[in-house]
């Protein structure tokens, strides 16, 4: 029986252990300055791999939709932004995109992908102190 009693405590004691390294590991893993941002301006938003080849054959997701009549506008989450991709029609300012809210759909996507700042939300991630990607 004691046998039993040291097994246990020791199973208990390594669950602990285990369970307390993979609760420190998720804030270190973390980026304070990750931004949900919903889609505010009236368009719809591609999300391409490379912020210098916008095309349909870039695209690593499908669009995110903008719906004001049903409140069921999409967002994504970002992790920073750059001024380094292509100048469309109101500058060059990309956020680096980590997740993809499909809210009309009921559904999101993780995959990594640039969507265009003045698409999304007219920059106001950047305004609101989106650190800068220096890529």
């Amino acid at each position: 029986m004691h046998i039993g009693k040291k097994l246990a405590a020791t199973v208990a004691l390594v669950g602990t252990v285990f369970v307390g390294g993979v609760v420190a590991a998720g804030p270190a893993g973390a980026s304070s300055s990750d931004m949900g941002l919903g889609l505010s301006t009236g368009h719809n938003v591609g999300a391409y791999a490379d912020y210098n080849r916008i095309n349909n054959a870039d695209k690593v997701a499908p669009d995110l939709i903008y719906n004001a009549n049903r409140n069921l506008t999409d967002g994504v989450e970002v992790d920073c932004w750059s001024d380094r991709g292509a100048t469309l029609d109101r500058g060059n300012r990309w956020y680096h995109t980590k997740t993809e809210y499909y809210n009309h759909l009921g559904y999101s996507l993780h995959v990594y992908a640039w969507t265009y700042a003045p698409y999304v939300d007219g920059e106001a991630g950047i305004r609101a102190g989106l650190q800068y990607c220096n890529y």
